[in-house]
Protein backbone atom coordinates (compact mmCIF):
# COMPACT_ATOMS: atom_id res chain seq x y z
CA UNK A 1 0.00 0.00 0.00
CA UNK A 2 2.79 2.42 0.97
CA UNK A 3 4.62 1.54 -2.22
CA UNK A 4 1.53 2.36 -4.29
CA UNK A 5 1.14 5.73 -2.53
CA UNK A 6 4.80 6.51 -3.14
CA UNK A 7 4.47 5.68 -6.85
CA UNK A 8 1.31 7.81 -7.09
CA UNK A 9 3.03 10.74 -5.34
CA UNK A 10 6.01 10.51 -7.67
CA UNK A 11 3.63 10.45 -10.64
CA UNK A 12 1.90 13.62 -9.43
CA UNK A 13 5.21 15.40 -8.94
CA UNK A 14 6.38 14.32 -12.38
CA UNK A 15 3.09 15.30 -14.02
CA UNK A 16 3.11 18.70 -12.31
CA UNK A 17 6.70 19.33 -13.38
CA UNK A 18 5.93 18.36 -16.98
CA UNK A 19 2.82 20.54 -17.01
CA UNK A 20 4.79 23.53 -15.66
CA UNK A 21 7.52 22.89 -18.21
CA UNK A 22 4.93 22.77 -21.02
CA UNK A 23 3.32 26.01 -19.80
CA UNK A 24 6.70 27.74 -19.53
CA UNK A 25 7.62 26.58 -23.03
CA UNK A 26 4.28 27.78 -24.41
CA UNK A 27 4.67 31.17 -22.74
CA UNK A 28 8.24 31.48 -24.01
CA UNK A 29 7.11 30.55 -27.51
CA UNK A 30 4.35 33.15 -27.45
CA UNK A 31 6.72 35.79 -26.08
CA UNK A 32 9.04 35.04 -28.97
CA UNK A 33 6.15 35.59 -31.39
CA UNK A 34 5.53 38.99 -29.82
CA UNK A 35 9.22 39.88 -29.98
CA UNK A 36 9.34 38.88 -33.65
CA UNK A 37 6.39 41.12 -34.51
CA UNK A 38 8.16 44.09 -36.12
CA UNK A 39 5.25 46.49 -35.47
CA UNK A 40 4.98 46.14 -31.70
CA UNK A 41 8.30 47.64 -30.56
CA UNK A 42 8.09 50.93 -32.54
CA UNK A 43 4.42 51.30 -31.58
CA UNK A 44 5.25 50.67 -27.93
CA UNK A 45 7.92 53.37 -28.13
CA UNK A 46 5.34 55.89 -29.38
CA UNK A 47 2.92 54.98 -26.59
CA UNK A 48 5.67 55.26 -23.99
CA UNK A 49 6.68 58.65 -25.36
CA UNK A 50 3.07 59.88 -25.07
CA UNK A 51 2.69 58.62 -21.48
CA UNK A 52 -0.46 57.18 -19.93
CA UNK A 53 -1.87 60.71 -19.50
CA UNK A 54 -0.97 64.31 -20.29
CA UNK A 55 -1.91 67.83 -19.25
CA UNK A 56 -1.63 71.26 -20.78
CA UNK A 57 -2.33 74.29 -18.60
CA UNK A 58 -3.52 71.90 -15.86
CA UNK A 59 -6.18 70.50 -18.20
CA UNK A 60 -6.35 66.96 -19.58
CA UNK A 61 -4.68 66.83 -22.96
CA UNK A 62 -5.10 64.13 -25.60
CA UNK A 63 -1.51 63.29 -26.33
CA UNK A 64 -2.13 60.15 -28.36
CA UNK A 65 -4.68 59.16 -31.00
CA UNK A 66 -5.54 55.46 -31.05
CA UNK A 67 -5.61 53.83 -34.48
CA UNK A 68 -5.93 50.44 -36.14
CA UNK A 69 -2.30 49.52 -35.55
CA UNK A 70 -2.86 49.98 -31.80
CA UNK A 71 -5.80 47.58 -31.93
CA UNK A 72 -3.85 45.06 -34.00
CA UNK A 73 -0.93 45.13 -31.56
CA UNK A 74 -3.24 44.83 -28.57
CA UNK A 75 -5.02 41.85 -30.14
CA UNK A 76 -1.74 40.16 -31.08
CA UNK A 77 -0.56 40.32 -27.47
CA UNK A 78 -3.91 39.16 -26.12
CA UNK A 79 -4.04 36.24 -28.56
CA UNK A 80 -0.64 35.03 -27.37
CA UNK A 81 -1.65 35.40 -23.74
CA UNK A 82 -4.93 33.54 -24.23
CA UNK A 83 -3.31 30.61 -26.02
CA UNK A 84 -0.60 30.28 -23.38
CA UNK A 85 -3.14 30.33 -20.55
CA UNK A 86 -5.57 27.61 -21.52
CA UNK A 87 -7.92 29.25 -24.02
CA UNK A 88 -9.05 26.88 -26.76
CA UNK A 89 -9.73 28.87 -29.91
CA UNK A 90 -12.95 27.51 -31.48
CA UNK A 91 -13.17 26.59 -35.16
CA UNK A 92 -14.59 29.34 -37.36
CA UNK A 93 -18.04 27.77 -37.71
CA UNK A 94 -18.50 27.26 -33.98
CA UNK A 95 -17.10 30.69 -33.13
CA UNK A 96 -19.40 32.31 -35.69
CA UNK A 97 -22.46 30.60 -34.20
CA UNK A 98 -21.53 31.74 -30.70
CA UNK A 99 -20.96 35.32 -31.79
CA UNK A 100 -24.29 35.39 -33.60
CA UNK A 101 -26.03 33.94 -30.53
CA UNK A 102 -24.44 36.49 -28.19
CA UNK A 103 -24.26 39.66 -30.28
CA UNK A 104 -26.55 38.94 -33.22
CA UNK A 105 -23.64 39.53 -35.62
CA UNK A 106 -22.81 37.26 -38.54
CA UNK A 107 -19.10 36.88 -39.18
CA UNK A 108 -17.75 36.66 -42.72
CA UNK A 109 -14.52 34.68 -42.48
CA UNK A 110 -13.85 35.17 -46.19
CA UNK A 111 -13.53 38.92 -45.63
CA UNK A 112 -10.14 40.62 -45.25
CA UNK A 113 -11.55 42.46 -42.25
CA UNK A 114 -9.86 40.94 -39.19
CA UNK A 115 -11.85 42.73 -36.47
CA UNK A 116 -15.54 43.39 -35.84
CA UNK A 117 -16.69 46.23 -33.60
CA UNK A 118 -19.41 45.69 -30.96
CA UNK A 119 -20.69 48.52 -28.80
CA UNK A 120 -22.51 47.96 -25.53
CA UNK A 121 -23.41 51.65 -25.43
CA UNK A 122 -24.85 51.72 -28.99
CA UNK A 123 -25.50 48.09 -29.99
CA UNK A 124 -26.54 48.99 -33.55
CA UNK A 125 -23.25 50.80 -34.25
CA UNK A 126 -21.07 48.72 -36.58
CA UNK A 127 -18.48 51.13 -37.92
CA UNK A 128 -15.02 50.24 -36.66
CA UNK A 129 -13.84 52.79 -34.11
CA UNK A 130 -10.78 52.73 -31.91
CA UNK A 131 -11.91 53.44 -28.39
CA UNK A 132 -10.79 52.86 -24.85
CA UNK A 133 -13.62 51.90 -22.53
CA UNK A 134 -15.03 54.76 -20.46
CA UNK A 135 -18.27 55.59 -18.67
CA UNK A 136 -19.54 57.11 -21.93
CA UNK A 137 -18.43 54.40 -24.33
CA UNK A 138 -18.07 50.68 -23.69
CA UNK A 139 -16.96 48.58 -26.64
CA UNK A 140 -15.42 45.21 -27.43
CA UNK A 141 -13.73 43.82 -30.51
CA UNK A 142 -14.30 40.42 -32.11
CA UNK A 143 -11.03 39.13 -33.51
CA UNK A 144 -11.29 36.69 -36.41
CA UNK A 145 -7.54 36.18 -36.15
CA UNK A 146 -7.58 33.82 -33.19
CA UNK A 147 -11.35 33.83 -32.62
CA UNK A 148 -11.66 35.72 -29.36
CA UNK A 149 -13.25 38.78 -27.80
CA UNK A 150 -11.04 41.70 -26.80
CA UNK A 151 -10.80 45.29 -25.68
CA UNK A 152 -8.40 47.93 -26.96
CA UNK A 153 -5.50 48.32 -24.55
CA UNK A 154 -2.30 50.31 -24.61
CA UNK A 155 0.60 47.87 -24.78
CA UNK A 156 1.86 48.62 -21.21
CA UNK A 157 -1.60 47.69 -19.91
CA UNK A 158 -1.23 44.08 -21.06
CA UNK A 159 2.51 43.50 -21.50
CA UNK A 160 5.42 43.75 -19.07
CA UNK A 161 7.34 45.95 -21.48
CA UNK A 162 10.13 46.68 -19.00
CA UNK A 163 10.97 42.98 -18.90
CA UNK A 164 10.50 42.20 -22.60
CA UNK A 165 11.87 45.45 -24.04
CA UNK A 166 14.55 46.72 -21.62
CA UNK A 167 15.86 49.20 -24.19
CA UNK A 168 12.49 50.92 -24.22
CA UNK A 169 12.44 50.99 -20.43
CA UNK A 170 15.79 52.81 -20.57
CA UNK A 171 14.41 55.14 -23.24
CA UNK A 172 11.48 55.97 -20.95
CA UNK A 173 13.77 56.77 -18.03
CA UNK A 174 15.50 59.41 -20.14
CA UNK A 175 12.29 61.09 -21.30
CA UNK A 176 11.50 64.58 -20.05
CA UNK A 177 8.35 64.92 -17.99
CA UNK A 178 7.39 68.15 -19.72
CA UNK A 179 7.74 69.05 -23.39
CA UNK A 180 6.35 72.03 -25.33
CA UNK A 181 4.16 72.98 -22.38
CA UNK A 182 2.69 69.47 -22.10
CA UNK A 183 3.15 67.58 -18.86
CA UNK A 184 3.64 63.86 -19.46
CA UNK A 185 2.72 61.18 -16.94
CA UNK A 186 5.10 58.30 -17.59
CA UNK A 187 3.91 54.71 -17.61
CA UNK A 188 6.71 53.73 -15.22
CA UNK A 189 5.31 56.18 -12.64
CA UNK A 190 1.89 54.52 -12.64
CA UNK A 191 2.01 52.74 -9.29
CA UNK A 192 -0.84 50.32 -9.96
CA UNK A 193 0.24 49.36 -13.49
CA UNK A 194 1.28 45.80 -12.63
CA UNK A 195 -2.00 45.13 -10.80
CA UNK A 196 -4.02 46.72 -13.62
CA UNK A 197 -2.17 44.60 -16.19
CA UNK A 198 -2.89 41.41 -14.27
CA UNK A 199 -6.57 42.36 -13.95
CA UNK A 200 -6.89 43.22 -17.64
CA UNK A 201 -5.39 39.93 -18.77
CA UNK A 202 -7.39 37.87 -16.28
CA UNK A 203 -10.60 39.59 -17.37
CA UNK A 204 -10.07 38.92 -21.08
CA UNK A 205 -9.13 35.31 -20.35
CA UNK A 206 -12.20 34.70 -18.17
CA UNK A 207 -14.61 36.25 -20.68
CA UNK A 208 -13.32 34.13 -23.53
CA UNK A 209 -13.05 30.87 -21.60
CA UNK A 210 -16.61 31.30 -20.33
CA UNK A 211 -18.22 32.43 -23.58
CA UNK A 212 -16.36 30.11 -25.96
CA UNK A 213 -14.95 27.26 -23.82
CA UNK A 214 -17.95 26.89 -21.44
CA UNK A 215 -15.71 27.30 -18.39
CA UNK A 216 -17.82 27.27 -15.22
CA UNK A 217 -14.87 28.35 -13.08
CA UNK A 218 -14.40 31.45 -15.21
CA UNK A 219 -18.11 32.26 -14.99
CA UNK A 220 -17.77 32.28 -11.21
CA UNK A 221 -14.82 34.66 -11.51
CA UNK A 222 -16.82 36.97 -13.79
CA UNK A 223 -19.79 36.92 -11.40
CA UNK A 224 -17.56 38.21 -8.62
CA UNK A 225 -15.05 40.36 -10.53
CA UNK A 226 -16.61 41.50 -13.83
CA UNK A 227 -20.31 42.01 -13.09
CA UNK A 228 -20.74 45.07 -15.29
CA UNK A 229 -19.70 43.13 -18.38
CA UNK A 230 -22.26 40.41 -17.67
CA UNK A 231 -24.99 42.96 -17.00
CA UNK A 232 -24.24 44.76 -20.25
CA UNK A 233 -24.38 41.48 -22.16
CA UNK A 234 -27.96 41.05 -20.99
CA UNK A 235 -29.10 44.66 -21.18
CA UNK A 236 -27.54 45.56 -24.53
CA UNK A 237 -27.63 42.23 -26.36
CA UNK A 238 -30.24 40.12 -24.57
CA UNK A 239 -27.86 37.38 -23.44
CA UNK A 240 -30.32 35.50 -21.21
CA UNK A 241 -29.30 31.85 -21.47
CA UNK A 242 -27.51 31.51 -18.13
CA UNK A 243 -29.53 31.35 -14.92
CA UNK A 244 -26.75 32.66 -12.67
CA UNK A 245 -26.25 35.69 -14.88
CA UNK A 246 -30.01 36.25 -15.07
CA UNK A 247 -30.18 36.23 -11.28
CA UNK A 248 -27.32 38.72 -10.99
CA UNK A 249 -28.81 41.07 -13.57
CA UNK A 250 -32.41 41.02 -12.35
CA UNK A 251 -31.43 41.39 -8.71
CA UNK A 252 -28.97 44.23 -9.31
CA UNK A 253 -31.26 46.18 -11.62
CA UNK A 254 -34.31 45.69 -9.40
CA UNK A 255 -32.44 46.87 -6.30
CA UNK A 256 -31.17 49.91 -8.19
CA UNK A 257 -34.67 50.87 -9.33
CA UNK A 258 -36.28 50.06 -5.98
CA UNK A 259 -33.81 52.26 -4.12
CA UNK A 260 -34.36 55.22 -6.46
CA UNK A 261 -36.40 58.23 -5.37
CA UNK A 262 -39.12 57.92 -6.50
CA UNK A 263 -39.09 54.15 -7.02
CA UNK A 264 -38.63 53.14 -10.65
CA UNK A 265 -39.28 49.40 -10.61
CA UNK A 266 -41.30 49.68 -13.83
CA UNK A 267 -38.00 50.17 -15.66
CA UNK A 268 -37.25 46.47 -15.16
CA UNK A 269 -39.33 45.91 -18.29
CA UNK A 270 -36.48 47.29 -20.41
CA UNK A 271 -34.55 44.13 -19.62
CA UNK A 272 -37.33 41.84 -20.83
CA UNK A 273 -38.60 43.69 -23.90
CA UNK A 274 -36.40 45.55 -26.37
CA UNK A 275 -36.15 46.48 -30.03
CA UNK A 276 -33.43 45.11 -32.26
CA UNK A 277 -31.53 47.14 -34.83
CA UNK A 278 -34.30 46.55 -37.39
CA UNK A 279 -36.97 47.88 -35.02
CA UNK A 280 -38.43 44.46 -34.21
CA UNK A 281 -39.57 43.52 -30.72
CA UNK A 282 -37.31 41.06 -28.93
CA UNK A 283 -38.62 39.15 -25.91
CA UNK A 284 -35.95 37.90 -23.50
CA UNK A 285 -37.65 34.61 -22.68
CA UNK A 286 -34.77 33.38 -20.53
CA UNK A 287 -35.41 36.22 -18.07
CA UNK A 288 -39.14 35.47 -18.03
CA UNK A 289 -38.38 31.82 -17.33
CA UNK A 290 -36.18 32.86 -14.43
CA UNK A 291 -39.00 34.98 -12.95
CA UNK A 292 -41.47 32.14 -13.41
CA UNK A 293 -39.16 29.64 -11.70
CA UNK A 294 -38.07 31.91 -8.84
CA UNK A 295 -41.26 33.70 -7.78
CA UNK A 296 -42.62 32.55 -4.42
CA UNK A 297 -45.52 33.34 -2.14
CA UNK A 298 -43.35 35.89 -0.34
CA UNK A 299 -41.40 37.23 -3.32
CA UNK A 300 -43.29 38.80 -6.22
CA UNK A 301 -40.81 41.62 -6.88
CA UNK A 302 -40.21 40.98 -10.54
CA UNK A 303 -43.80 40.12 -11.41
CA UNK A 304 -45.14 43.28 -9.81
CA UNK A 305 -42.42 45.33 -11.50
CA UNK A 306 -43.56 43.86 -14.83
CA UNK A 307 -47.16 44.68 -13.96
CA UNK A 308 -46.09 48.29 -13.38
CA UNK A 309 -44.34 48.23 -16.77
CA UNK A 310 -47.55 46.98 -18.38
CA UNK A 311 -49.38 50.00 -16.98
CA UNK A 312 -46.83 52.35 -18.54
CA UNK A 313 -47.40 50.66 -21.91
CA UNK A 314 -50.87 52.18 -22.11
CA UNK A 315 -50.89 55.04 -19.61
CA UNK A 316 -47.53 56.50 -20.59
CA UNK A 317 -44.45 57.42 -18.55
CA UNK A 318 -46.36 59.46 -15.98
CA UNK A 319 -43.51 59.44 -13.46
CA UNK A 320 -40.94 60.35 -16.16
CA UNK A 321 -38.47 57.63 -15.21
CA UNK A 322 -37.54 56.39 -18.69
CA UNK A 323 -34.74 57.95 -20.71
CA UNK A 324 -35.58 60.08 -23.73
CA UNK A 325 -37.19 58.02 -26.47
CA UNK A 326 -37.65 54.97 -24.25
CA UNK A 327 -41.22 55.58 -23.02
CA UNK A 328 -42.79 52.14 -23.74
CA UNK A 329 -46.16 53.68 -24.65
CA UNK A 330 -44.46 55.52 -27.54
CA UNK A 331 -41.65 53.12 -28.30
CA UNK A 332 -43.78 50.09 -29.14
CA UNK A 333 -46.56 49.57 -31.70
CA UNK A 334 -49.96 48.22 -30.70
CA UNK A 335 -48.93 44.81 -32.05
CA UNK A 336 -45.78 44.92 -29.91
CA UNK A 337 -47.81 45.88 -26.85
CA UNK A 338 -50.14 42.93 -27.36
CA UNK A 339 -47.19 40.53 -27.46
CA UNK A 340 -45.62 42.10 -24.38
CA UNK A 341 -48.88 41.82 -22.45
CA UNK A 342 -49.22 38.20 -23.55
CA UNK A 343 -45.81 37.26 -22.16
CA UNK A 344 -46.31 39.16 -18.91
CA UNK A 345 -49.71 37.51 -18.41
CA UNK A 346 -48.25 34.04 -19.06
CA UNK A 347 -46.03 34.49 -16.00
CA UNK A 348 -48.11 36.76 -13.77
CA UNK A 349 -51.54 35.10 -13.89
CA UNK A 350 -50.44 31.56 -12.86
CA UNK A 351 -48.36 32.99 -10.00
CA UNK A 352 -51.23 35.17 -8.79
CA UNK A 353 -53.61 32.22 -8.87
CA UNK A 354 -51.11 30.06 -7.00
CA UNK A 355 -50.06 32.47 -4.26
CA UNK A 356 -52.67 35.22 -3.73
CA UNK A 357 -55.09 33.24 -1.58
CA UNK A 358 -52.37 32.15 0.82
CA UNK A 359 -50.58 35.51 1.05
CA UNK A 360 -52.94 38.34 0.16
CA UNK A 361 -50.81 40.89 2.03
CA UNK A 362 -47.98 40.41 -0.46
CA UNK A 363 -50.11 39.67 -3.51
CA UNK A 364 -52.23 42.78 -3.08
CA UNK A 365 -52.85 43.98 -6.65
CA UNK A 366 -56.60 44.18 -7.16
CA UNK A 367 -56.51 42.67 -10.63
CA UNK A 368 -54.11 40.96 -13.01
CA UNK A 369 -52.58 42.64 -16.04
CA UNK A 370 -54.61 40.55 -18.48
CA UNK A 371 -57.86 41.27 -16.62
CA UNK A 372 -57.25 45.01 -16.83
CA UNK A 373 -56.49 44.70 -20.53
CA UNK A 374 -59.57 42.57 -21.20
CA UNK A 375 -61.69 45.24 -19.52
CA UNK A 376 -60.07 48.38 -20.93
CA UNK A 377 -58.23 47.36 -24.13
CA UNK A 378 -60.29 44.60 -25.82
CA UNK A 379 -58.54 45.28 -29.14
CA UNK A 380 -55.31 44.05 -27.55
CA UNK A 381 -56.99 40.77 -26.69
CA UNK A 382 -58.14 40.51 -30.31
CA UNK A 383 -54.54 40.92 -31.52
CA UNK A 384 -53.38 38.22 -29.10
CA UNK A 385 -56.03 35.82 -30.43
CA UNK A 386 -55.23 36.60 -34.08
CA UNK A 387 -51.60 35.67 -33.38
CA UNK A 388 -52.67 32.30 -32.01
CA UNK A 389 -51.63 33.38 -28.49
CA UNK A 390 -48.00 33.50 -29.76
CA UNK A 391 -47.88 29.73 -29.17
CA UNK A 392 -47.59 30.34 -25.44
CA UNK A 393 -48.97 27.10 -23.96
CA UNK A 394 -51.03 28.47 -21.04
CA UNK A 395 -52.16 31.74 -22.57
CA UNK A 396 -55.51 30.78 -24.13
CA UNK A 397 -56.86 29.56 -20.81
CA UNK A 398 -55.60 32.72 -19.08
CA UNK A 399 -57.22 35.02 -21.65
CA UNK A 400 -60.52 33.08 -21.64
CA UNK A 401 -60.71 33.24 -17.85
CA UNK A 402 -59.93 36.96 -17.76
CA UNK A 403 -62.53 37.77 -20.42
CA UNK A 404 -65.18 35.89 -18.49
CA UNK A 405 -64.26 37.75 -15.29
CA UNK A 406 -64.36 41.11 -17.06
CA UNK A 407 -67.72 40.33 -18.65
CA UNK A 408 -69.16 39.14 -15.34
CA UNK A 409 -68.00 42.36 -13.67
CA UNK A 410 -69.71 44.45 -16.36
CA UNK A 411 -72.96 42.52 -15.91
CA UNK A 412 -72.73 42.99 -12.15
CA UNK A 413 -72.24 46.75 -12.53
CA UNK A 414 -75.25 46.96 -14.85
CA UNK A 415 -77.42 45.16 -12.30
Amino acid sequence: MKLNMLIFSLFLVGFSSCQKKDNDQTEQSNNEIIMENKEIEPLLKKQIEAGYAAERSETDYQNYDLAENDLNASNEILKSYLLSNGYKSPPNEEFGKRIEGIFGRKLDFSSDKKTVFVSFTSPCEKELKFLKNTDLDYVNYISKDGNFLSELFFIPEILDYQKMFPEIATFENDLQEEKDGIKIYKWNSKTDLSRTRTQNLRTVLARNKFLFNDSKADLEWLLSSDKDFLKMLVFAYGYDTNEKINKLVLTDFYNKYDNSTPKQTQKIGELFFAKDCDGNLKVRKGLLDFVQNNTTGSDNRFIYALANYASVLFDGDIDEVFNEGQDPSKKFTKADKAKIIAYIASVESPATEKYKTGNAAVWNNEASVIYNIAASQPEIISIIKKNNYYNIPNLKAIVDSSEKEAEAYKMHMQD
